[in-house]
């Protein structure tokens, strides 16, 4: 596990827009220094340079994470959502600290996946919930304990709970599912941009899911180009990791 950690970080800074765009930086301000930039080595460069440029902006950004969002709609039919047995809500990030309610340790992504499970609970009372997320190696508690302490605090329900403490990634998230419930049909709730390589993994494992996407990065796609922004590199950047997590698990997995 630890070695699959290490491996994740050090391919980011090959993969990331913005620690990419730096070596190449690097790398260029190191042939300047030298008197050896090339033809070539300019192309690179202003190649390089001009794609960032562009992914700080709208629509380029959008249309990245805009073509996974679309492909698993809201769940809002009611039949589908009465007719399933459980509720998984997967880990979406959050920071262990006891001098904040467990609400504000959630992370932003978490928080959106827990509130569509309660509204999803509130269609279905009899589905179980399933909280999911491991604990890291710094922290003291689970997301998973997390989740429900959360949902405890907030809501009137005293039903029981599954906590699914065990995975540290989205595919031992389906591994220890399938544990828990096997075939049991499930309603799956996690980001939009995450849902298509959720539910490839849970469906490769054997869960009958059915998706619930919700915590949309794109809610309306404008075609008009605006001003670089934060935002758009950080949807890029997560549009390149749900990517690379796909074909990674497709080709190696």
């Amino acid at each position: 596990m630890l070695k699959r950690i290490i491996l994740k970080k050090i391919l980011t800074i090959f993969i990331f827009p913005i620690s990419l765009f730096g070596l190449i930086c690097i790398w260029f301000i190191y042939h300047l220094s030298r008197n050896s930039v090339t033809k070539r080595i300019k192309i690179v460069f202003i190649s390089s340079f001009v794609f960032f440029f562009l992914i700080t902006m709208q629509p380029f950004a959008s249309i990245f994470i805009n073509s996974l969002e679309n492909d698993y709609e809201s769940l809002l039919d009611t039949n589908k959502i009465k007719s399933a047995e459980y509720i998984i809500i997967l880990g979406g990030g959050y920071t262990d600290d006891e001098t904040m309610p467990e609400s504000s340790q959630l992370g932003i992504s978490s928080l959106a996946r827990l509130i569509e499970g309660m509204r999803l609970k509130k269609i279905n009372t009899k589905a179980k919930f399933i909280f999911s997320g491991g604990k890291p190696f710094t922290e003291k508690y689970s997301e998973a304990s997390i989740y429900q302490k959360t949902y405890k605090s907030i809501s009137y329900d005293t039903a029981n709970y599954i906590l699914s403490e065990l995975p540290h990634n989205t595919k031992s998230e389906a591994d220890e599912a399938f544990k828990l419930i096997g075939k049991s049909k499930l309603i799956l709730v996690t980001t939009a941009s995450h849902m298509p390589r959720s539910v490839y993994l849970f469906e490769k494992m054997g869960c009958n899911v059915i998706p619930a996407p919700c915590d949309f990065s794109v809610k309306d796609l404008a075609f008009l180009p605006n001003f670089p922004s934060g935002m758009s590199i950080k949807q890029t950047e997560l549009a390149i990791h749900e990517y690379v997590g796909i074909w990674g698990y497709k080709l190696f997995d």
